[in-house]
């Protein structure tokens, strides 16, 4: 393949930039008429700009892009570093997280169904930051919600921390303010 470019790279130069057909073109022309004394300060000026061209569109941006790639390169080496330094770090955190989420997410899931279970309608749900639950219940039998609250205790281990119970108009029935963890 490199000899193939290479002889494609000669063809065009003996195609284009043969000497007499140098001469006879335009610019060719042009050069050949100016002073002895001025040929080699505008052979120095095209070289000039030659130069300024392709530092300007291929060394510079080449430059500028390695650097760059160098830099992202290190801060990503430098963040790699760190996080292998943290890692136990951020994996009991993660586990102490994850264990503390369950509890608190495993908690409304229980108190719906075991008050299902009893046949007791809960009217609120309210998660709170402390990982407690608040309830409201109205209008349901006295006897059942004792025995949910019981059973909740003793079989689920959540605990009643705070109760609030009301009479209801009609005989048995009673509204409740509950706080469980």
């Amino acid at each position: 393949m490199f000899e193939s470019l290479q002889q494609s790279l000669q063809l065009w130069v003996q195609q284009h930039l043969h000497p007499q057909r140098l001469r006879e073109s335009a610019i060719g022309k042009w050069y050949a008429g100016r002073a002895a004394n001025e040929r080699p300060v505008i052979v120095g000026v095209a070289c000039l700009i030659a130069f300024t061209i392709l530092w300007s569109v291929v060394w510079k941006p080449v430059s500028d892009w390695r650097d760059i790639e160098t830099n992202r390169y290190e801060n990503a080496q430098a963040l790699l570093d760190w996080m292998r330094a943290n890692e136990a770090t951020a994996r009991r955190a993660a586990r102490a997280g994850a264990s503390q989420g369950a509890t608190r997410r495993s908690l409304l899931p229980v108190i719906t169904r075991t008050a299902n279970g009893e046949g007791i309608t809960l009217n609120r749900l309210q998660p709170e930051s402390s990982g407690a639950v608040s309830v409201v219940i109205q209008a349901q039998p006295f006897n059942s919600v004792l025995r949910w609250l019981n059973q909740m205790q003793e079989n689920n281990n959540i605990v009643v921390q705070r109760v609030s119970l009301d009479a209801e108009g009609h005989p048995g029935l009673v509204n409740a303010q509950l706080r469980l963890q």
